[in-house]
């Protein structure tokens, strides 16, 4: 991962959802804050140096190994760990590989259908385009068209656990706003600490007071980030 800033959230978006300025914060121990939030969010999420350089964001993910699984109906169903998958402006998945890999042998799929229409793929992606889907038909043997030329029904293999290299191009093309209010509540913590050095649970001075409750990654402000962070932790295998 690198230690540049992502933007789930910036300055101006912490101090609005503060309603506070911190003008005894300067910008570079803000940036430091920023950056840890962002970590805490990948490192919650399961992104980190050897899965990404860009967290949760768009990137060209280049031969991911993920575990092959053969549906019912005999089709090759992939889940990426770098959801969403990103479609080109004509409906195609940006899909670039998808090799069968079993016992050494390692079998590249066809993904397009040879045509020059605009939308011309062979791969579906599920709704949530976590899944990508090869149609089990361009297995079977009888279609000649389509390579590999020593074509297996790969519905035999559906007890088999094998391995499928993917490459396409994966993620957010902009923060969604639930993962930049979860990156404000985290922010707003280290903030708070940062007012509350030695940790007291509660200040009071007169007839002001503040509860403090519990900070870190037990406090209530990582607790609802998290919830935020959940539909978006990275699937493993």
């Amino acid at each position: 991962m690198t230690n540049t800033l992502m933007n789930y959230t910036t300055r101006a978006k912490v101090e609005q959802f503060l309603n506070r300025v911190f003008n005894e914060v300067s910008n570079t121990e803000f940036d430091g804050y920023l950056k840890a939030t962002e970590a805490s969010i990948n490192n919650y999420l399961g992104y980190n140096s050897e899965t990404t350089t860009s967290g949760i964001l768009s990137e060209s993910i280049n031969r991911e190994k993920l575990p092959g699984k053969i549906d019912n109906d005999g089709n090759l169903v992939i889940d990426v760990t770098h959801p969403p998958v990103n479609f080109d402006a004509n409906g195609n998945p940006l899909v670039t590989l998808v090799e069968y890999n079993f016992g050494g042998v390692r079998v590249p799929l066809q993904l397009t259908d040879g045509t020059n229409n605009s939308l011309n793929t062979l791969l579906e992606v599920s709704e949530n385009r976590r899944k990508i889907i090869y149609p089990s038909m361009y297995f079977l043997p009888y279609i000649s068209t389509v390579t590999p030329t020593q074509k297996v029904n790969l519905y035999n293999l559906r007890d088999v656990k094998f391995w499928v290299d993917v490459s396409y191009i994966g993620g957010f093309s902009q923060v969604p706003a639930d993962i930049t209010l979860a990156a404000n509540m985290i922010m707003s913590d280290f903030l708070t600490r940062r007012d509350n050095p030695n940790f007291a649970t509660s200040i009071r001075q007169g007839s002001y007071s503040i509860d403090f409750g519990s900070g870190g990654a037990d406090g209530r402000a990582f607790a609802s980030a998290k919830k935020l962070l959940d539909p978006y932790v990275r699937y493993t295998w």
